[in-house]
């Protein structure tokens, strides 16, 4: 039988993101799982190549990540729900995974953005690599109103 024991809800506090909590929050009830809410704040990578200083705004980004998922915490367990938040600083599909495997997460669920063109292919796709990477199932929810045009 297929438990789930343990969620992964990696967010980055999009419209997406929001949409994937509501498949997370509903296996959590079915399952009794705890979920685990994950923000992966990305270091700036080019400040030391332009001689500015970006801490700052790096601090203010984690503390405001930090805010936002103690929010989303208190909300979960006001519905009875098993949660604990995490903010790790990196690539985020290489700390989701690393995460995951730490916590032993029988599942990640994750919402994807639906970038295309050059967009996706500058940006690529974080879901797309925990979905290749991942030791676990990986449920991705697309975006409410997303659609699919054959080519």
């Amino acid at each position: 039988m297929i438990q789930f024991e343990r969620i992964l809800y990696p967010t980055d506090f999009s419209d997406s993101a929001e949409n994937a909590s509501q498949y997370v929050i509903s296996l959590a009830k079915k399952y009794g799982s705890k979920i685990h809410v994950l923000h992966v704040v990305e270091p700036f990578t080019y400040t030391s190549d332009f001689g500015i200083d970006y801490s700052a705004q790096y601090r203010e980004m984690e503390v405001t990540a930090k805010r936002l998922i103690g929010e989303i915490v208190t909300s979960l367990k006001k519905s009875n729900l098993d949660a604990e938040g995490a903010v790790l600083s990196g690539e985020p599909f290489v700390e989701i995974i690393r995460y995951a495997r730490q916590e032993n997460a029988d599942l990640i669920v994750m919402a994807t953005h639906g970038r295309k063109g050059i967009e996706h292919m500058l940006l690529g796709s974080v879901a797309e690599r925990v979905v290749r990477k991942s030791l676990c199932p990986v449920l991705t929810v697309k975006k409410t109103g997303q659609t699919f045009t054959m080519p």
